[in-house]
């Protein structure tokens, strides 16, 4: 059985406010990422039923495959049809491979539209982690690259396995 609810986004947004308000900066983010994190594996399920359930806008039929095993481009349009749907924005996804990462781009993010400057999006990083997780089948590191922080631009996030997103970290720096 998945297990979501729906809550509207600005209950999301409120609690995250207040998590960001009553905790030592670091503590807070750990909570938030934590708490995206916890619900990877049931927005995972859902994709799943989701997949078994919907065709697509290229006409394709709906698939009872696990998601890891639908090639790659049509791996990417069904996850963006998805989180859009769920409220996330306007979400694409693609990859490096000479970096050897994967890029989701969110324009008009939910978590980045109601973000304090320099707060980011960190439920939505966990949750990422989680999700590519299960469909990669080991750990996915993500690193928030750009944060919109309004609702007009988009949030960036850069995932793959930990040694390499530790390099992209430092190279940031």
């Amino acid at each position: 059985m998945t297990q979501l609810v729906g809550v509207a986004v600005p209950t999301l947004l409120e609690l995250r406010s207040a998590v960001l308000a009553s905790a030592e900066a670091e503590a807070a983010v750990n909570s938030l990422r934590e708490a995206g994190f916890a619900g990877g594996e049931s927005v995972h399920a859902a994709f799943h039923q989701w997949l078994a359930e919907s065709s697509d806008d290229e006409g394709r039929e709906p698939r009872e495959s696990e998601p890891a095993e639908l090639p790659l481009d049509e791996f990417g349009d069904r996850a963006a049809t998805f989180f859009h749907d769920a409220g996330w924005g306007d979400v694409s996804l693609s990859h490096d491979e000479d970096e050897g990462i994967a890029i989701l781009d969110i324009v008009n993010c939910w978590e980045g539209a109601g973000s304090a400057a320099g707060h980011g999006c960190h439920v939505t990083t966990g949750l990422l982690a989680a999700f590519f997780g299960r469909i990669a089948g080991y750990p996915v590191a993500v690193l928030e690259s750009e944060c919109c922080e309004g609702a007009s631009s988009r949030c960036r996030f850069l995932m793959g396995n930990a040694e390499v997103m530790n390099q992209k970290w430092e190279s940031m720096r």
